[in-house]
């Protein structure tokens, strides 16, 4: 295959791309950065592998190579790479929607820490009732917002992409109590997460302040009415840590201590893999190993 036609599939395969995710309404310029982070990714691609790469295509191993490029040679900023890699996950979940590949390659990769101090060990108690306690800095519905975002992330241990991917309707007040669907677009499997009732009552009081954007279903909107984005969450739990004088908490670390929890209080592991959505028990042994 030639440079030129090689280039052509990688264009006709991001206007795919493109075209899913106008239709899940996300803004303009996160679409253009989405779309310009693939075309880095193919650009390197084709240097390194050659006019037969494409993105359909895609190995974990290979994902892990271009992390490595970034960070090694490049020497990118921690913030650069991990939006590569939320692109290639974005990109990764529309190929398996779209029957072209069977799993999302970027999946379990894991981002690159900045500078060392993002935590990934569980919080204890203690650290979780100061993280829940400390007001933050913010207006008082974006407070809301924040620790509507904590809350969630605390007592259901969904991932960040997770999160932002939310939509109203997957927040069910009804019997036999309320409960979260989570849609994992790697395999197509929808699993409900129930939710304590003062996850409900801070859900509420979210709702209640929260954009009404005609149009926009997402839960989690930023203060301009758009869908939330995985580096805005970020920096939502960084700075709550740090109001609560927690240094490098991260998603990651309250996802491990909403593990290590439910863990501890069933001594069940198949109802800790199937809460946190893994495909196998495999994966959460060696999960919970880490903590």
């Amino acid at each position: 295959m030639s440079p030129q036609t090689s280039q052509g599939a990688a264009e006709a395969l991001l206007s795919q791309f493109e075209e899913h995710l106008i239709l899940t309404q996300l803004s303009p310029s996160t679409v253009v950065n989405y779309l310009a982070d693939l075309r880095a990714v193919v650009r390197w691609g084709m240097d390194y592998v050659g006019p037969q790469f494409s993105l359909a295509t895609l190995s974990p191993d290979l994902i892990r190579r271009y992390r490595s490029h970034l960070l090694k040679e490049k020497q990118c900023a921690a913030a650069t790479i991990n939006r590569r890699l939320q692109a290639l996950r974005k990109f990764g979940a529309f190929a398996v929607r779209a029957g072209l590949i069977h799993s999302n390659p970027a999946q379990g990769i894991q981002l690159v820490q900045d500078e060392g101090r993002v935590r990934t060990a569980p919080l204890s108690g203690k650290q979780v009732e100061v993280l829940l306690q400390v007001s933050g800095s913010e207006q008082p519905s974006l407070a809301r917002r924040a620790t509507a975002i904590l809350m969630l992330l605390l007592h259901t241990g969904i991932r960040v992409n997770e999160l932002v991917e939310l939509r109203l309707d997957d927040v069910r007040f009804d019997h036999p109590g309320t409960h979260l669907l989570i849609k994992d677009g790697r395999n197509g499997v929808t699993r409900e997460i129930p939710l304590k009732g003062e996850v409900r009552h801070v859900l509420y009081e979210y709702l209640a302040v929260r954009p009404n954007v005609e149009g926009e279903s997402h839960l989690f909107l930023s203060r301009e009415g758009r869908s939330l984005s995985a580096r805005s969450v970020q920096r939502i739990v960084s700075s709550r840590a740090r109001a609560a004088g927690l240094e490098g908490v991260s998603p990651q670390a309250l996802r491990r201590t909403y593990a290590n929890r439910l863990l501890a209080r069933t001594g069940d592991l198949a109802l800790v893999s199937e809460r946190l959505g893994h495909q196998n028990l495999a994966t959460t042994t060696r999960y919970i190993s880490e903590l």
